[in-house]
């Protein structure tokens, strides 16, 4: 079960993130967001690596 936990959290992570840059280019939003936003994907990606990592 983390394992599936895991994988779901990282292709979350690697769509939003993506999601998030071109949002941004389109529609533009404050400055602050994208870094911010960086540092929780990089959370939760290492996060989805940890519980794919720690067993079934």
């Amino acid at each position: 079960m983390k394992h599936r936990a895991g994988i779901l959290l990282q292709i979350i992570t690697l769509t939003l993130l993506p999601s998030i840059v071109v949002y941004q280019l389109f529609f533009g939003f404050r400055l602050i967001i994208m870094p911010a936003s960086l540092v929780v994907g990089i959370t939760l990606f290492s996060l989805g690596t940890w519980l794919r990592e720690s067993g079934t």
